[in-house]
């Protein structure tokens, strides 16, 4: 054989063995038999076809080639035995050959282990496309490129009530011109059916004559980039669409039904809305005058009950005050006596010297007169505190809060921390600056709620330790009291609101949003004004500017930030 024709074998893609019918021995062998099967060039020229191809078909083959029969096969499954013991699945082809004078047989074969895994994986897919196919609830056709079905699913032949007979004999025309002919549609359903090529997605609605609606969704069926069919889905969708149906009728009634109440409230509303606004400012304006009026009475009652503590306080402590007086008179008297005792203790008997001693060192007689001074000392000055707690509950808030008084704001100043002293020593070091401010015209009780107010807030503006600064100054005959806290500060939106009633920046709870709008209206009432500086983080101050002598209520200003 030439080398062409050896290179030619050399190249070819599949295995290639030319067998001797004669003794069935291989004559002939490719590079590619040889890789494939694992046995070298000069291993299979010694070798018969019957040591590869040992299958019951190949035998009954290679038997009647034996006995002179030889014919020619196309294409067929086989399995091919290799050097190292295993099988692979081939597909080959064997042709019968004469040359000079001589009969010959050529085999073809290739690999055909990854198409049968090709093959297999094919089949579970197809066989799984099915199942899916069946086990929808929607009605699915396919149609191909020649406009015959290629497939469809139970679902769309019972929902359709295709008839039995269609279905046996595969009639494709019949199917789909049973489709056209049941359906209210007819020419959108069958130019539907008939646009294959398509390359767009549709929807449609379909109305069939027994009175159920079905709905088409159909879309391309590709194979790459090319359409070779499409695919319609059917869904019964009747009840739905007789519900909305209804629905739009519902729909339609109430519509009409609530535009006639609509005019009749649109012409209530205008009443109600000017009423309900004359109303709101009613409310609004007795709410505040309610308020006015609790605290009156709230800090009348305080003011009661301080005079009457004050009375049942103030009994008792001249009691005690009388008696510590007395008590040292006649502790004086008695050191007195037991200082001339101890003059003359040398006179008395050295048996009566002893005892005295003994008795003056079990009861530290030295101690006990050191300490009695005291004792009296540190009793006047507690005596002499409830005094001035007492005096301070007296001024803070008196029965006859409502007159006008000359008082002394420094004065009130004092009192009123006194009184809040326990809501304030907790949470912040309280600095006096006082500038000796002169005495104004006022009514002190009023203006010593307004510094309650300003004094709490300062302490619940501060979350944990701070400082609160109270000072007073005077200038163009008019008298200023600020209260400054290191809190948390007030934000600049909520500024212009915090003297509106009921306004509060406190959680919910803490605060009635009323304390400020009270202390604003005293001190218009009182003719003077309050300002306020905030900063975030940094704290806030707040500043009582009165006259010397007592105006007429002013009308309502703004407030100064």
């Amino acid at each position: 054989m030439s080398a062409l024709r050896q290179l030619m074998l050399d190249h070819s893609p599949h295995m290639m063995l030319l067998v001797d019918p004669a003794d069935l021995r291989i004559i002939v062998a490719n590079k590619v038999a040889e890789q494939v099967l694992g046995y070298s060039g000069a291993q299979l020229v010694e070798m018969l076809i019957t040591d590869i191809e040992s299958s019951l078909q190949d035998v009954f083959y290679w038997e009647d080639v034996r006995g002179g029969h030889f014919q020619d096969i196309d294409a067929q499954e086989g399995e091919y035995q290799r050097a190292d013991g295993t099988q692979i699945m081939v597909m080959k082809s064997l042709r019968v050959l004469r040359h000079e004078e001589r009969w010959l047989i050529l085999i073809l074969a290739r690999d055909a282990r990854q198409e049968r895994k090709v093959e297999d994986v094919l089949e579970q897919t197809l066989s799984q496309l099915r199942t899916t196919l069946e086990a929808t609830g929607n009605g699915i056709l396919v149609i191909d490129w020649h406009n015959k079905i290629a497939s469809m699913n139970r679902q769309f032949s019972e929902m359709w009530h295709i008839p039995d007979a269609f279905l046996k004999n595969g009639n494709d025309s019949a199917i789909l011109e049973f489709l056209t002919a049941n359906v209210a549609e007819r020419e959108l359903c069958r130019e539907r059916l008939q646009q294959v090529s398509d390359p767009h997605e549709a929807l449609d609605q379909f109305h069939l004559h027994d009175g159920r609606v079905f709905e088409c969704r159909s879309r391309p069926q590709f194979l790459g980039e090319r359409i070779i069919g499409r695919v319609y889905g059917f869904v019964d969708n009747t009840e739905r669409v007789h519900a909305e149906q209804a629905l739009r009728d519902s729909r339609d009634q109430l519509e009409s039904r609530v535009h006639e109440r609509t005019l009749a409230l649109q012409m209530a509303n205008i009443t109600l809305e000017s009423e309900k606004t004359r109303q709101a400012d009613l409310i609004r304006k007795l709410g505040e005058a309610q308020n006015q009026l609790l605290q009156s009475e709230k800090m009348a009652s305080i003011g009661v009950l301080a005079a009457g503590v004050a009375h049942e306080i103030n009994n008792p402590v001249g009691f005690v005050n009388s008696n510590l007086s007395s008590l040292q008179r006649y502790m004086q008297s008695l050191m007195r006596l037991l200082d001339a005792y101890e003059a003359r203790e040398e006179h008395l008997p050295e048996s009566d010297r002893s005892e005295l001693n003994a008795l003056r060192k079990e009861i530290d007689a030295d101690y006990l007169r050191e300490d009695l001074g005291s004792l009296l000392s540190e009793s006047t000055d507690g005596l002499d505190r409830i005094k001035r707690i007492v005096q301070d509950m007296k001024d803070f808030s008196h029965v006859g809060g409502g007159d006008v008084l000359v008082a002394n704001l420094e004065a009130g100043l004092d009192s009123t921390l006194n009184v809040v002293w326990n809501e304030l020593k907790y949470k912040a070091e309280v600095v006096k600056e006082y500038g000796g401010v002169p005495e104004i015209e006022c009514i002190p009780s009023q203006l010593n709620q307004v510094f309650m107010n300003l004094l709490v807030n300062a302490a619940h503006a501060i979350e944990s330790r701070g400082r609160i600064t109270v000072r007073t100054s005077y200038e163009n005959e008019m008298v200023t009291v600020s209260v400054s806290d290191t809190g948390g500060g007030i934000a600049a939106e909520n500024l212009g609101r915090i003297f509106e009633p009921f306004f509060t920046t406190k959680p919910v709870g803490k605060g009635t949003g009323l304390g400020l709008s009270l202390s604003y209206s005293i001190v218009q009432k009182h003719g003077g004004r309050i300002e306020v500086d905030s900063e975030i983080g940094r704290g806030t101050t707040f500043r009582v500017i009165l006259p010397r002598q007592m105006a007429p209520a002013a009308e309502e200003n703004d407030v100064v930030n």
